[in-house]
Parts: C-alpha cells; structure tokens; sequence
C-alpha cells in the first residue's frame, strides 16, 4: 500500500518499536479509530492493553511484550527485573511476563505485566538500551538478588561484570548510596561481594559453579586467576593453592566454541608442570554430575604435594572423607 494508507501509516509509525504503537499515537499521525477498528477485525493487529495495539505480522517476543507494557504504563513507567535483565542480556535471566516500575501512586493493573513501584527515581537509575527504559545495571541487579535463586544471581552478575557492564566499586558504590536497610536484594548482594574476587570475574557458568563446590566444602583459600609464565606468555589459572602447589582449572568444550581457543587451553594447561604445580581440571560433568570424584582428585593431588597439610586441603580431606562414609 502507498505511505498514506492507515496500514502504510502504521508501519511507519512501529518501526523503532517491534510493531507496537498506542492507540492515541495513531490518531495523531491520521488513522481514525474506525480505521483502527476495521484493522482489528481483519487481524492486522491486535490490542494487548487498553489502547495499546501490535502489528500481528511482527513476530511476537519477549521484547515485544515490554515495549507494550511501557507504552501501556506510561512515560514513567522502567522495565525493571528480569525484564531488565533479559534486555541486558545477562547469562541465564529470562521474563516469562514484562516486569516494570511506576511511580507512586500509579497502580495501573494487568493479568499479563508484573508492576512495582518505586518512591526514588534517581535510585533507579534509568538508561536506555536498545531505545527502551530500563533500569541501570546495579539497580537490576539488586533486584534480580532478591528474585533469583543464589547460583543463577551470582552467573548474572558474573556476566555482567566479565563484560563490563559493572565492578565490584561500582555495586558498592551503589550500595553505599542506595542500599537502604531492609530493602530487598541488599543483603543477598553484599554477601555475594564479600565472597567474589573483587578484580576478576568468573570466566564461564562452569567457574562459578566450581567457586560454589569449593566453598560448599569449605574451601576458600585458592587464589584466582593464578598468574604463570612459559615462553615469554602470560597464563592466568582460575584457582591455586599455592602452598599445596596445585592448580584446579576448570576445562569445558562447551566455552570453548572456537578451535584456537581449545588449542590455546591445552597448550595452557602444560604450563603449570614447568613451575612445580601439578593440575586438576574441572569438567562441566564432573561439577555437576559427579562432585565427590572431582573432590577425592583434588583432595587426593592436594596432598601428594609432600608438603605439610594446609587449612585447604585438611578441610577437603575431611569433607571428602564424611561425603564417602554417608554414601
């Protein structure tokens, strides 16, 4: 159809916006609401919330979705949450509904849309990505700690960190500014913080699934990102036990999509030999399906080292021992 037609106008319209458009805004560039009408009918488009409307030949999605929400809510109106999350792109957040925020005293209402709502806008954050409101990375992420169970939490914000999105100072900082006592997520988030490498960030879902197994078993003294030197190259081990000259590296095909990455870890993981240390490698399976052999190996290389038993690897040869005598 020619620019002038209600359909012509309407793609026009919905081009930066998944095909979603308020009724209102369609008044206002031409198409009548009888217009609107007749295109309901015909299922051109659709009503998600009171005069909010989609083009059905856009396929439907989660971003979709939101954008409706936001229209249907209001200038005001952040996605916040998992939505804010799954517009981040953080590693394992997903929304099964749009979850946004309002300002007080709004209440608008929806079977289909999580609202909250929030007294301080500057605590907020608010950003944009992708042309949607959303709130800032800290602010989010405070959130998805008082949703998300500890593991998921602790992968989301491992991703954002690793890609940069936010730091340790950061969420203090945030923290310091925002953290108000009782307010949902704070304490989830300072625990958190208090348990992470305040410089590197996990590399993969399989390290902070490892941190958690050590922890879990009582063992917290490793260093990370253990630096070693070979041929004028620097390498960086995820865990170390210094004194017990040992290194756990975790070692998934799955992070490694590239070849020249594979090629670049196996060349890597000879390394540690030429210093003294010897190697344990934390596969995908063994951390999540076969724990206690993973425990029994590093307990095991912890103490042929020949040296006096450390703090580590007393704790995990009792750990390991109490998982053997309960099975």
């Amino acid at each position: 159809m020619d620019q002038g037609s209600p359909l012509g106008v309407l793609s026009q319209l919905t081009a930066d916006s998944l095909g979603v458009f308020r009724g209102r805004d369609a008044v206002e560039v031409g198409v009548t609401r009888k217009q609107l009408a007749g295109l309901r009918a015909a299922g051109v488009i659709d009503r998600d919330f009171p005069d909010t409307y989609r083009m059905t030949v856009v396929k439907r999605s989660s971003e979709q979705s939101l954008i409706a929400a936001l229209l249907w809510a209001g200038e005001k109106a952040v996605a916040a949450g998992l939505s804010a999350g799954e517009l981040y792109s953080l590693e394992g957040v997903h929304a099964p509904l749009p979850e946004i925020v309002v300002p007080r005293p709004a209440h608008p209402r929806a079977a289909n849309v999580l609202v909250g709502r929030y007294d301080d806008r500057a605590a907020l954050m608010v950003r944009e990505v992708r042309g949607i409101r959303v709130t800032g990375i800290e602010c989010t992420l405070l959130q998805l700690a008082a949703t998300l169970e500890s593991e998921a939490f602790e992968i989301a914000c491992e991703d954002a960190r690793r890609r940069r999105l936010t730091s340790v100072p950061a969420l203090q900082a945030y923290l310091k500014r925002f953290g108000r006592p009782g307010r949902p997520g704070v304490r989830a988030v300072r625990q958190l913080l208090a348990q992470l490498d305040p410089k590197y960030p996990s590399r993969s879902t399989l390290e902070v699934k490892t941190r958690r197994l050590l922890v879990a078993n009582g063992i917290t003294e490793f260093v990370r990102e253990f630096p070693l030197e070979w041929n004028g190259r620097r390498y960086l081990f995820d865990f170390a036990f210094e004194r017990d000259k040992t290194i756990l590296e975790t070692n998934g095909r799955r992070w490694h999509d590239d070849p020249t990455d594979y090629e670049h870890d196996n060349n890597k993981w000879s390394v540690p030999g030429h210093h003294g240390y010897r190697i344990v490698l934390a596969t995908w399976d063994k951390v999540t399906q076969r724990p206690e052999q993973l425990l029994q190996e590093l307990a095991a290389t912890l103490s042929a080292t020949g040296q006096a038993p450390t703090r580590s690897s007393s704790s995990l040869a009792r750990s390991t021992a109490r998982r053997i005598v309960e099975a």
